[in-house]
């Protein structure tokens, strides 16, 4: 294996992987066409999810050389609201989630993982695009994030007086066949819509949101920016073309349930650096280690959009019953029902994004991202 790696992309996978290379003495590159890390990005607060193993993921992040350096609170209780129910309480006796931060901000998740990668001796060069596999003599880990819209995000970022809260509230009227948030922390809150659908409602499903939390729970906000992200998901056969290696979205990596991908991108960051390592094969390593997961993220999604909302009520219900962890680990891993349903999964999106190759856009995805046009000017 050439002592030399570039990586195109600069996120939570592209440094997860410069990092652990680099801890094994390789010699790294990494390359970004955005002037900083989390660049599109605006620090908002996104959720570390802790229930789909039984491993804490602080601890999986440490085994895997990667520091706690950036803001990191577990959330232990919340409150979920359903249409045609009241507020429900959720109280765990394990973090169901770790706060994070994210952007190019200081105590960001992203500035956290630029600083591990410099202080390690990756080179990270920024307002550069990278031309191809010419420019290096080495292999190539590509992690340049969602290359579609799957998943949308609407949302705004504050300061505020309330004290620390964790809300979520489901309903097609805020958020079609997905949800709202609302996280508070030391005077820093974020407010979101995520959207899997109905991208073209995008700004009334906000408005809408809005309202929904302001008549319950009255919370001053100051200083508001508003923000728009997107997520991607596909399952592909192999992610390794012309010693290239695919890693986090680029690689079609996230939680299709709900959204929730940094675990997946951090993971397919360290497996694609195990792989140059020690010179396995990355297929293996991703489809034995990750694809299990995307697999029953798929089912989920399809399962979850046919509930609606009799399908709401019933997981406010489970997460406020007690031991939601343990509710939502047995649902977010392999079973012998959920592979039964698999076939049913991939039919309904079939030409959709399965089975795509890393680094295309499929026609739904143009064709989402050109609705985006009417809700990224909120």
């Amino acid at each position: 294996m050439k002592d030399d790696i570039s990586i195109v992309g600069a996120g939570p996978a592209g440094l997860t992987a410069a990092i652990v290379l680099a801890g094994h003495g390789l010699k790294v590159r990494v390359y970004d066409m955005s002037p900083d890390v989390g660049h599109r990005l605006n620090g908002d607060f996104q959720g570390l999810e802790n229930w789909s193993s039984e491993k804490d993921i602080t601890e999986l992040l440490r085994q895997i050389g990667i520091r706690i350096n950036f803001l990191c609170v577990p959330y232990t209780c919340g409150i979920v609201y359903a249409p045609g129910r009241g507020p429900a309480k959720v109280d765990s006796g394990r973090p169901i989630f770790y706060l994070v931060k994210r952007g190019p901000l200081q105590g960001t998740l992203d500035a956290g993982l630029k600083e591990q990668a410099l202080a390690a001796g990756v080179e990270i060069i920024f307002n550069r695009r990278f031309d191809g596999p010419d420019e290096v003599t080495g292999s190539t880990i590509i992690a340049t994030g969602p290359k579609g819209v799957d998943m949308a995000a609407l949302g705004v970022t504050f300061e505020t007086n309330a004290e620390d809260r964790a809300i979520v509230a489901f309903g097609d009227d805020v958020a079609p066949k997905g949800y709202s948030y609302l996280l508070i922390h030391k005077g820093y809150g974020t407010l979101a819509t995520v959207l899997f659908g109905g991208y073209r409602k995008g700004s009334e499903c906000f408005e809408n949101m809005l309202r929904f939390y302001g008549e319950r729970v009255h919370i001053d906000m100051k200083h508001e920016q508003r923000f728009t992200s997107y997520g991607n998901f596909f399952i592909s056969d192999t992610l390794v073309q012309d010693r290239r290696l695919y890693i986090g979205e680029a690689a079609g990596f996230q939680d299709f349930l709900w959204g929730f991908g940094m675990r997946y991108a951090v993971m397919s960051g360290y497996w694609a650096a195990r792989s140059l390592i020690d010179g396995t094969d990355y297929d293996m390593l991703w489809k034995r280690e990750l694809k299990p997961a995307l697999e029953t993220s798929l089912v989920n999604r399809y399962l979850f959009e046919r509930a609606g909302n009799a399908g709401y009520r019933y997981l406010t219900g489970r997460f406020a019953g007690g031991n939601p962890c343990g509710f939502l680990r047995k649902h977010y891993n392999y079973s012998f029902l959920k592979h039964l349903f698999l076939f049913f999964a991939k039919r309904s999106y079939s030409g959709k994004f399965i089975f795509q190759a890393p680094g295309r856009e499929g026609a739904s995805h143009g064709m989402c991202r050109r609705s985006m046009k009417y809700t990224t000017h909120l």
